[in-house]
């Protein structure tokens, strides 16, 4: 959510003129409108008022689309969050050379296309030839060539279906877009979304409409900025959204509380996990916005075997931040998916896959490292027994639970982790063979109500404890080193009831 608004004042008879500018063919502010083949009206008469009635104490936003597993702004991104249950939706809107309005979260192309330069630089006729590209997705999305949509076509699908929270990320996109959505009577249905300290707040709320407020950073916070954005607004139809960040992954509780006090609703964003969610509703936030809508909802079927040879990640699939290309993974032929990471640890949460709830089940899979990690002592790794998907690596003891490990060296353990203790305890371990840069390894994990048995299927080797203190719960995979190049395949897990 980048501070791209301007920060010149736009009047209240300015924007009253705006709204009401709308024809139903070209736009009095010279933003003329374009429609594609198979378009369709506004279908609903949903309201704000009816979504703050409904929402209850817990709800969610979905940020641009389903952004983790799907293109960002894309029809098919929109339709899935949708689909999945979301009853709000976050909707950025930049516009073209020749005055087109379009939904894109960038005012550059760079990013999320296979095109490059300013989109104000661009005609959409040039637009049109491109399509949406971010590699962090997979080499599927790079197949499929959605294309970026039409605001126009937002508001006809969704306007009235689902309340669309609303940014200008061009300055001369703020007046054609409002037009744009008086054009379509839409202005119940609308929050009109822009940085905290933009003069647009008090313009908006003027004429009624909900504000989705926004800061980018914590240092932002101060209680002077939150209780001065807070005076212009309105619990019944309006919010404050704060960063999920902070020096131990999330915003400090000391913030959030002062951000709570205000009384006006507060929106942690961008969310990507169950044990996100969990975390911010403790601290007292009723609302979150998500990019992974349908996991945090469960409506995604639980799988029992990994979907890589699709080229895409699945719902529940999450790196350490799914918006940074430093974690993305690869996909490669047969199924295969690397973890490569520079100079970090890269593993890869299976919120899909779980949570296991079956007294007995087994993990099994593929692994090979390309290229082999310095250490000798650097590991693969299982983690699993983990009450939630909270981000797991080696060492950070914010978890409780287990790893299953084969070092570099060859030495096959399992340990146990501790909240609150970055060392692990041993629990077993056993020399097998040295790892060989680009030879597959196969492994199982069994689990029952009272052992826990680590087997190398390659050699055969295997470790078995009885250890009754975690169980169930969800999965990480993973590489414990900062180099190397781990890949894996023919993940399968199997549970017994």
């Amino acid at each position: 959510m980048d501070d791209l608004l301007p920060r010149t004042r736009i009047s209240r008879r300015t924007t009253l003129g705006l709204l009401g500018a709308a024809a139903v063919g070209s736009l009095a502010t010279g933003c003329r409108s374009k429609t594609v083949a198979g378009s369709i009206g506004v279908t609903g008469d949903y309201t704000l008022s009816d979504w703050v009635a409904d929402r209850g104490d817990h709800y969610l936003v979905a940020h641009r689309g389903v952004g983790d597993v799907f293109p960002e702004h894309s029809m098919v991104s929109y339709d899935a969050a949708v689909d999945w249950g979301a009853q709000a939706m976050e909707i950025s809107v930049g516009i073209t050379a020749d005055s087109v309005l379009v939904c894109m979260h960038d005012t550059t192309l760079d990013r999320t296309t296979n095109l490059s330069g300013n989109l104000r630089a661009v005609k959409y006729s040039q637009l049109e030839k491109g399509w949406l590209q971010i590699p962090r997705l997979g080499a599927h999305w790079a197949e499929d060539k959605q294309k970026v949509p039409l605001f126009e076509d937002v508001l006809r699908k969704y306007g009235g279906r689902v309340i669309l929270a609303l940014e200008a990320k061009d300055e001369r996109a703020y007046g054609p877009m409002m037009a744009m959505v008086a054009k379509y009577r839409l202005e119940t249905s609308v929050m009109v979304k822009t940085y905290f300290k933009s003069s647009l707040i008090s313009d908006v709320k003027s004429l009624g409409l909900g504000v989705f407020a926004y800061f980018t950073t914590p240092d932002e916070m101060t209680p002077e900025a939150l209780q001065a954005v807070a005076g212009q607004l309105s619990p019944r139809t309006d919010a404050i959204v704060v960063p999920n960040s902070g020096p131990g992954g999330y915003l400090d509780a000391s913030l959030a509380e002062v951000a709570v006090a205000t009384g006006i609703p507060i929106w942690p964003y961008p969310l990507h996990r169950r044990a996100d969610v969990t975390h911010y509703n403790a601290l007292g936030m009723q609302g979150a916005v998500t990019s992974n809508i349908g996991y945090i909802l469960g409506k995604n079927e639980q799988a029992v075997t990994d979907q890589w040879a699709t080229g895409s990640l699945a719902q529940g699939e999450l790196t350490r931040d799914l918006y940074d290309d430093r974690f993305a993974v690869g996909f490669g032929r047969g199924g295969i998916l690397g973890l490569g990471a520079k100079g970090t640890q890269h593993f890869l949460t299976l919120g899909n896959l779980g949570p296991i709830t079956s007294p007995v089940y087994s993990v099994e899979f593929e692994a090979s490292f390309a290229t082999l990690p310095d250490d000798p002592l650097a590991n693969l790794t299982l983690a699993f027994g983990h009450i939630d998907d909270a981000y797991y690596e080696h060492r950070i003891g914010t978890t409780n639970g287990y790893h299953a490990i084969l070092q570099a060296n060859g030495e096959l353990g399992l340990w146990a982790h501790r909240t609150g203790r970055p060392a692990g305890v041993r629990l077993a371990v056993k020399k097998t063979t040295a790892i060989f840069a680009g030879v597959w390894m196969r492994f199982r994990l069994d689990v029952t109500p009272t052992t826990l048995t680590w087997s190398r299927l390659d050699q055969p080797a295997k470790v078995t404890v009885t250890d009754t203190a975690y169980r169930g719960g969800y999965l990480h995979i993973g590489r414990a080193s900062t180099d190397g190049s781990l890949a894996l395949r023919g993940l399968k897990v199997t549970r017994t009831p």
